[in-house]
């Protein structure tokens, strides 16, 4: 068998992605999708697709075909369907000079993500062959087997494929049956119209792309994503990369790397807390640096934000998600444990000791900054620059995607959880999202410290719904939305000085039933209000986002 690899190995998806127009491989997570949904099967490379549906050939040629407008309408109006790949490759197998059979390798969405499979036919439109190549679902992979693909064998375009009818329903895969039935429908077309039947017209639906444009597609990168729940939050890995096997080993090193975190630092500020008060303890060095930041920070803000209010977060039932009444003189004797200046460390051994033996640590608003910081530079140090990581209410970005000037970070809407209020065009940034977790039900990852003032001990009522902090890292942008908090609109010209190029979003209640926006001077032109109202990715978390 002789193959013309020049042709062979340039994936369909990338291919697709020379237009702007939507690429039916590009993995999304969509809006309702369960996070840990997402399964990378693998059923058949390329080559051994090409050479199952080319048994019995001599040589495999293969050729791009482009739609023209008047025929990407064309095939849109006859499939009846609204979205349709603009780019298609067509291999043709031969014996000797004479062409036996065509095949297209395609992909269709299923449920939530695409499947991706090879169908051949023979030179009278008729299936000869089918199968799955990869299936990237946890359920409804029973298409994949060869009792379901059987039934399409000998089909052509003038089968209607209805399910129930000519095509049996699978219980509990229906989405992937008709998403299969779909795309069978769909490269039948294509050969029929421009393989079979000859028609002159046929010329004007479409345009052969050249061997250097093949090259260039080659060379063409996709946007993927991905999510996995970590410690019961959901974290949104989406980058751009030259190839979907390498976008998920390098979004498992990230998701490897922030679970790492968490569970490190579960486990040590555990015993932090309940042994600090009374002896040295010597600490993690990555958890002991983290500490050691957040006193700087603390020391910064004079007391805004102080990682131990955590007493303070207890007695008022914060923890619980229930805030509890507690009379004055049960904060008085816990007011003496809160304070960054409790915390005494020594370098030399990572030692950390609490001054005051109620003293507490809480690290929410800056762990999962922390974690998304350290998964990025994994993605980083991989050779991607295009990439954004959400998880829950922190989010951090590097460069935007191709053909994109930034990304596109939702402000949430103060009251209304699941809609945005604006949204935010930025790169090379990290952002942190803080509420008052009572107005926000549907937020995952609740950061607590704002609630209460580690100076008074209460909690805040000046009137702050929400902030939305940008800062150059995700660690730093959560410690500012908490700080943000606290300080509230009258301390906020101190934090320039602290945070470099810092920015924010601010939602407070000016009256009842008067809610105000109010934007950092920097951020005035980055920030459009009721721009968008649906994001791609990172929905029921504090910052939603899209390319």
């Amino acid at each position: 068998m002789v193959i013309k690899k020049h042709f062979l190995l340039i994936p369909l998806l990338l291919v697709i992605n020379l237009l702007s127009t939507p690429c039916s491989g590009q993995s999304l997570l969509e809006e309702e999708e369960p996070p840990e949904n997402y399964k990378f099967q693998i059923f058949l490379e390329e080559e051994e697709a090409l050479a199952k549906v080319f048994a019995g050939c001599d040589k495999i040629e293969s050729e791009f075909l482009i739609l023209t407008p008047e025929g990407r309408e064309y095939f849109k109006e006859l499939l009846k369907r609204p979205d349709l790949e603009t780019t298609f490759r067509v291999y043709i197998g031969k014996k000797g000079d004479v062409i036996s059979r065509y095949a297209i390798i395609t992909e269709e969405m299923g449920c939530f993500h695409p499947i991706t499979w090879i169908l051949s036919t023979n030179t009278e439109g008729r299936i000869l062959d089918i199968a799955v190549m990869i299936y990237r679902e946890s359920r409804g992979h029973e298409v994949s087997r060869k009792r379901f693909l059987k039934q399409f064998e000998g089909k052509s375009t003038k089968d209607s494929l209805s399910t129930n009818k000519d095509i049996i329903r699978i219980t509990g895969a229906t989405v992937s049956v008709q998403a299969v039935c779909r795309g069978v429908r769909k490269m039948l077309a294509f050969i029929h119209e421009f393989y079979i039947n000859n028609n002159p017209a046929s010329t004007n639906l479409a345009q052969r792309i050249t061997s250097n444009q093949a090259t260039v597609a080659r060379a063409s990168r996709q946007l993927f994503t991905t999510a996995r729940v970590i410690e019961g939050v959901k974290a949104v890995v989406a980058a751009e990369v030259d190839g979907e096997r390498k976008f998920f080993s390098v979004a498992d090193k990230a998701f490897n790397e922030m679970e790492r975190i968490e569970r490190l630092f579960r486990k040590e500020l555990k015993v932090l807390n309940s042994v600090a008060g009374e002896t040295a303890y010597p600490c993690n060095k990555e958890v002991f640096e983290v500490v050691k930041r957040c006193y700087q920070y603390g020391a910064l803000t004079e007391g805004a934000f102080d990682i131990t209010v955590s007493p303070l977060l207890e007695k008022w039932g914060v923890y619980k998600g229930k805030l509890k009444a507690v009379r004055e003189e049960k904060l008085i004797p816990l007011l003496k444990a809160v304070s960054y200046k409790n915390i005494k460390m020594n370098d030399n051994g990572k030692v950390i000791s609490f001054a005051h033996k109620q003293t507490k640590v809480d690290l929410g608003p800056v762990v999962k900054g922390y974690a998304v910081d350290k998964a990025l530079e994994l993605v980083r140090e991989s050779g991607i620059t295009s990439v954004c990581i959400n998880y829950g209410s922190v989010t951090r970005m590097l460069e935007p995607p191709s053909e994109k000037n930034s990304w596109k970070i939702g402000v949430p809407h103060p009251i209304k959880g699941d809609s945005v209020i604006g949204s935010l065009s930025l790169s090379n940034r990290g952002v942190a999202f803080a509420a008052d977790y009572s107005r926000y039900p549907s937020v995952q990852d609740k950061i607590y410290n704002h609630l209460v003032d580690p100076k008074l001990g209460r909690p805040i009522m000046d009137g702050i719904l929400a902030v939305t902090a940008i800062a150059n890292t995700a660690e730093e942008a959560g410690a500012l939305a908490t700080s943000l908090f606290v300080t509230g609109i009258d301390g906020i010209q101190r934090l320039p000085k602290i945070f470099p190029d810092m920015g924010w979003v601010l939602l407070y209640e000016k009256s009842e039933n008067n809610i105000e926006l109010l934007v950092s001077p920097n951020m005035s032109e980055k920030f459009m209000k009721g721009e968008e109202k649906i994001f791609k990715y990172g929905k029921g978390s504090g910052c939603p986002f899209s390319p």
